[in-house]
């Protein structure tokens, strides 16, 4: 444990993925990157990722054993939007019930207690349509960069990562494939920059779903997104 409010776990993984199919990686944060950006094609590994921070960070603090080959903590308290439901009793839509989780976090990172928060928030506005999830998105996570947390938002929206460009203390983070043969492979590297990749459209292929050819050329490769 450190007193500074920072995040440092050298190759660390998920307590749960079986050792011969772990894949381990290094994660720093502090306040220069508070706000950290994940991108990556589905099934790359971004809610894991999510999950093994926070299961190390709890793992860590309950005086067990991290699963990392070193790892320095700050004080902090957690807070997750990763597994939002809805929930019919409430009359609660999913996306409702996400904006309710997501307005309690900015309560608890406005509260007088002093204790820096981290935070992990799995699919930033999911519930709802493209426009509007991006607009809320930009919006959100400029709120977030403004205050004293640190924390990691995953997101498929490729276009929230230009605002590493224009806010402080934002950066991106990204998971890869390759696909060889109309295979996919993953190795679970994390990796500086936004996602360069998607394959939304590859899965729904290889599942035998109708893609419309005229329509396939917009699914993001290396080269279209340069």
């Amino acid at each position: 444990m450190i007193d500074s409010p920072e995040l440092h776990a050298d190759a660390f993984g998920h307590p749960l993925i079986p050792a011969e199919r772990k894949v381990r990686n290094p994660f720093h944060a502090d306040a220069d990157s508070a706000v950290t950006l994940l991108t990556g094609s589905n099934m790359s590994g971004k809610s894991s990722l999510l999950r093994a921070v926070g299961l190390n960070i709890v793992l860590a603090y309950s005086g067990s054993v991290a699963d990392a080959d070193a790892m320095r903590l700050g004080h902090f308290r957690l807070f997750t939007c990763i597994r939002v439901s809805d929930s019919v009793v409430e009359g609660l839509s999913y996306f409702y019930a996400e904006v309710r989780r997501l307005r309690a976090l900015l309560d608890a990172l406005d509260a007088p207690d002093g204790l820096t928060l981290f935070y992990l928030i799995d699919e930033i506005f999911r519930g709802t349509n493209n426009r509007e999830r991006l607009i809320g998105g930009r919006s959100y996570i400029r709120a977030l960069a403004e205050r004293k947390a640190l924390g990691i938002v995953a997101t498929h929206d490729l276009e929230l990562t230009a605002l590493a460009d224009s806010v402080p203390h934002v950066r991106n983070l990204h998971f890869r494939e390759t696909i060889t043969d109309g295979r996919m492979a993953f190795d679970y590297v994390l990796r500086p920059g936004p996602s360069p990749t998607t394959n939304a459209l590859t899965i729904m292929r290889l599942e035998g779903l109708p893609v419309d050819t005229a329509e396939s050329g917009s699914e993001a490769t290396p080269e279209t997104l340069g």
